[in-house]
């Protein structure tokens, strides 16, 4: 594995080594040109079984389609330093940008079905944006679903001395002139997106009146925040741990139906005043689809494993997720429950194109 992540304040800053893959929009690459490109691996590429007892044999790329030191990377790296200490072979991260995690989805969906190249899936790339999206060039089950490997809340944030120190307080003045506001969106959908825009429709905001930052992943969205580009910002807690810490952020509420011990003084929405901010991330990991049996089950049991390791589940709740293993079956109903709620919510408020 190119590189590991040890939730410390240096790591939260740093740059690690890692191969990273950054696909643009000037690159030429449209999303209709790689899901032809999918399409066209697909069909020549043919499931063979790989025995359980010899995998894995060599490197296995995990890739991740979002930036370095985002909640899906931070995940990704802890659970690619277990499994490669597991299997005694390297877990290798990938980071691979573009459209909000198309880019590297379309990438695993035209890789060979033998369990060198999977993904760590999240909540946006998976459900949300499949939702918003009814052209996007590929399904929310597209993707051979393995298992959900932790859960991480949402924190509404503003800048760190910012007027605002309750949500309510917030959102009554966002109310008399939403256009005056602005947020970070780092894709079609993105959940912290369709939290914001929950959370403000049901208190009296269209939140197409909003203003829109487009930005590439979740510690740019902080940034704005802090820097004042933006107002606020909905985003998992993995991400913003020091910045709240060194008060350049202020949280106003927490996504969970309960207080969370890394921030025992924040209330949850409800308590906050609004019932909408609900959404919970999650990370997870996926294949190509038509993934063998064998191979899920070598992942499924290696994560299951992991699940009841003392270091693994202290690494992982160090960071601000929570460790929360699903199997497979498990796994892609949730998604299924998930993705047609997203599909409700994401036509009432307008957003489904």
């Amino acid at each position: 594995m190119n590189s590991t992540f040890a939730p410390t304040e240096q790591n939260w800053n740093s740059r690690m080594s890692i191969q990273a893959i950054s696909i643009s929009r000037r690159s030429g690459l449209t999303w209709l040109a790689a899901a032809m490109t999918v399409a066209a691996l697909s069909a020549c590429s043919t499931v063979d079984t790989v025995p359980t007892a010899h995998y894995p044999q060599k490197e296995i790329k995990l890739i991740v389609p979002f930036p370095v030191d985002g909640v899906t990377d931070i995940n990704a790296r802890i659970l690619a330093k277990h499994l490669s200490r597991l299997w005694e072979q390297p877990v290798t991260v990938v980071n691979m940008l573009g459209g909000g995690g198309t880019a590297g989805t379309l990438h695993v969906l035209a890789a060979p079905k033998d369990g060198y190249t999977m993904m760590m899936n999240a909540t946006g790339q998976a459900t949300q944006n499949p939702a918003i999206d009814s052209k996007l060039p590929y399904k929310w089950d597209q993707p051979t679903l393995v298992a959900r490997t932790s859960v991480s809340p949402l924190v509404f944030v503003v800048k760190g001395d910012s007027r605002w120190n309750t949500l309510q307080h917030m959102l009554d003045d966002v109310r008399k002139k939403p256009e005056a506001y602005k947020y970070g969106t780092s894709g079609p959908g993105g959940v912290g997106s369709i939290a914001i825009s929950l959370l403000f429709g049901s208190s009296g905001v269209d939140p197409r009146q909003l203003g829109r930052v487009t930005l590439q992943g979740g510690a740019p969205l902080l940034d704005a925040v802090i820097t004042g580009k933006t107002d606020f910002a909905a985003q998992y807690l993995a991400e913003m741990g020091p910045l709240l810490e060194r008060k350049q952020l202020k949280a106003l509420a927490v996504s969970t139906p309960t207080r969370v011990k890394h921030l025992p003084h924040t209330p949850t929405s409800k308590q906050a005043g609004s019932d909408s901010f609900t959404l919970i991330g999650w990370s997870g990991i996926a294949g190509p689809a038509d993934l063998p049996a064998n191979i899920i089950a070598k992942w499924d049991q290696g994560i299951r494993t992991l699940a009841d390791n003392a270091d693994f589940v202290k690494e992982t709740e160090s960071s601000g997720a929570e460790v929360a293993y699903l199997g497979p079956n498990d796994f892609k109903e949730t998604l299924r429950k998930e993705y047609e709620t997203a599909l409700v919510q994401v036509e009432k408020l307008g957003l489904r194109r």
